[in-house]
């Protein structure tokens, strides 16, 4: 074999022709194959599409349900509120079951690092802070459910387990099992990984419903996807998600 056909640390063979390639090279530069990302295998064409209109399906139920609360003023109790936020977490827990095989994967915490996890932590709870006091009181006025629900909190016992469980805990949880689980996952067998990044970003971001807030929402969502990829699981966003919506409980309970 000579040397120009020995495989170098940030070259891989073409999946079609075996000429060798940038690691990160979306095509062959010689035969245009488009190559597989690393971890994921690509579905059939056939698979494709139905692939797809999952996806498409597991979206609209979020959206419809962040509509519901939203828009419709019978909706907006509590309880119901409670509701819809139960109905969001078992469409992600359903959806993300659907390819169990394959997607338990990204549960498993690889290379775990306390020290990344406490850096990961502090760039989630400054960018908290500058959103609250940047844009704070136009959430405060756009999203009625943060208002309707609050209100309620502060006549709840247990006001801070309350508070942190229902709009820290859970969804950094489902929305991460969810969006940057089971809908990346799925993306990845049709698209490229920033493709997949930043659609899911942008689904991600529609369903909070303020469109005044996408100028945030979209680079935070941004981020949680890079962080996905590049840590090969959901644990450090999910960790990220939380730290970031307890640091807005906390200016909300204080």
């Amino acid at each position: 074999m000579t040397d120009e056909n020995i495989p170098h640390p940030e070259q891989t063979p073409c999946t079609q022709c075996g000429m060798l390639i940038p690691v990160n090279a979306k095509f062959c530069a010689l035969c245009g194959e488009k190559q597989l990302i690393e971890g994921t295998t690509a579905a059939p064409e056939e698979n494709k599409w139905l692939l797809l209109k999952q996806a498409a399906l597991f979206f609209a139920i979020d959206l419809v349900a962040c509509c519901l609360a939203k828009f419709v003023d019978y909706f907006k109790p509590l309880h119901w509120l409670i509701f819809i936020d139960a109905i969001m977490a078992i469409n992600a827990i359903v959806f993300f079951a659907l390819n169990w095989k394959e997607n338990k994967k990204i549960l498993v915490w690889r290379n775990f690092s306390l020290q990344k996890l406490a850096a990961y932590a502090g760039i989630a709870m400054t960018a908290s802070i500058l959103v609250h006091y940047s844009v704070g009181w136009l959430n405060t006025t756009i999203f009625p459910k943060e208002q309707h629900s609050y209100f309620f909190y502060r006549s709840a016992l247990y006001i801070w387990l309350f508070v942190v469980f229902l709009d820290a805990v859970c969804p950094a949880i489902f929305e991460e099992l969810g969006y940057r689980g089971y809908l990346m996952q799925t993306l990845l067998k049709v698209a490229d990984r920033e493709q997949v990044i930043y659609i899911s970003s942008f689904l991600f971001a529609i369903i909070h419903m303020s469109f005044i807030s996408l100028f945030w929402l979209i680079p935070f969502a941004l981020f949680l996807g890079y962080v996905r990829i590049k840590e090969d699981t959901i644990w450090y966003g999910v960790f990220i998600h939380f730290c970031f919506n307890f640091t807005a409980c906390l200016f909300e309970l204080l």
